[in-house]
């Protein structure tokens, strides 16, 4: 997986458990978005990203890859190890669904191999 995968992995994560907190409150919102991101440099080095949304704020610490969310009064709610992360990324991608050629074209597309070569873009 790539940095910018991985960001991307953590900033899912963090959207999908403000959503989840408003759905448990009963409440219907609009889905939760990052307003602002910051990088986190300690001594010089880069070692994680700040995120801040309407309701929380988010430190994504990228040596132990662990997220911990706090309220903006600055109680921690919750902390997420590198392993908690990745499973809801591999329950997002279990939902996707599968784009399939139609039936038609597929056939269309056969009978073109075996009757004549296809001009191709180079």
């Amino acid at each position: 997986m790539t940095n910018s995968q991985r960001l991307e992995t953590v900033r899912s994560r963090l959207c999908q458990w403000i959503d989840d907190q408003s759905t448990d409150a009963g409440q219907e919102h609009p889905p939760a978005k990052v307003l602002s991101e910051s990088l986190l440099i300690r001594d010089g080095f880069f070692c994680g990203r700040c995120f801040r949304t309407e309701a929380f704020r988010a430190v994504w610490f990228i040596e132990e890859d662990e997220l911990k969310i706090y309220s903006n009064s600055g109680t921690l709610e919750c902390v997420f190890a590198g392993q908690e992360i990745d499973q809801v990324e591999e329950i997002q991608s279990a939902d996707e669904s599968i784009i399939r050629m139609p039936e038609r074209v597929a056939e269309v597309a056969e009978v073109a191999e075996n009757d004549a070569p296809m001009r191709r873009a180079a």
